[in-house]
């Protein structure tokens, strides 16, 4: 059968389930989040209507990609940010990654953006590799993330904090 790449819709939750739960694993272990949790999350992400979620589907849900837009960036044009490129274990090596990528990169370009962008953990180097063959370039630039004990500081710096600094 052939692998189809189609939007993943609200009604998608019990199809994607299944490889969420599975890419919980592979990264955080067991110690992931539990079947009902991850339902709950998954239902109100497809719910949201934020981003694109496409999913390659053969019978089973084997891969799938989140892309969302972003404006402004040069010459006040949107670009795209792949959050996540996911293919079960299963399904490696039958070029779903590929197949996801190209259906991305028809969505950003259908909806009007001018390049997409991502990231990859720099010891992942088959992702690296991946993405390279695809014509990716290598960014030259530094990643930065306020987790949500940095958020909650940052939060509670007032502007006369941030004034008596300035002297």
């Amino acid at each position: 059968m052939d692998i189809e790449i189609k939007e993943a819709s609200a009604g998608d939750v019990e199809l994607l389930l299944p490889l969420f739960l599975d890419m919980e694993r592979h990264y955080d272990g067991d110690d992931g989040v539990d079947g009902m949790t991850a339902r709950a999350r998954l239902s109100e992400a497809l719910d949201g209507g934020e981003g694109v979620m496409l999913v390659a589907l053969d019978r089973q849900a084997l891969g799938f990609a989140s892309l969302f837009q972003m404006f402004p960036t040069t010459g006040l044009t949107s670009m795209w940010y792949l959050k996540e490129l996911y293919v079960s274990a299963g399904a490696r090596g039958r070029r779903v990654g590929e197949l996801l990528m190209c259906e991305a990169a028809k969505v950003v370009l259908a909806r009007g953006g001018l390049r997409l962008e991502f990231t990859t953990e720099r010891s992942n180097l088959g992702a690296q590799k991946f993405y390279g063959r695809l014509g990716a370039a290598e960014m030259p630039k530094v990643f930065y993330r306020l987790d949500e004990a940095g958020l909650s500081a940052l939060s509670e710096v007032s502007h006369d904090d941030l004034s008596s600094t300035q002297k």
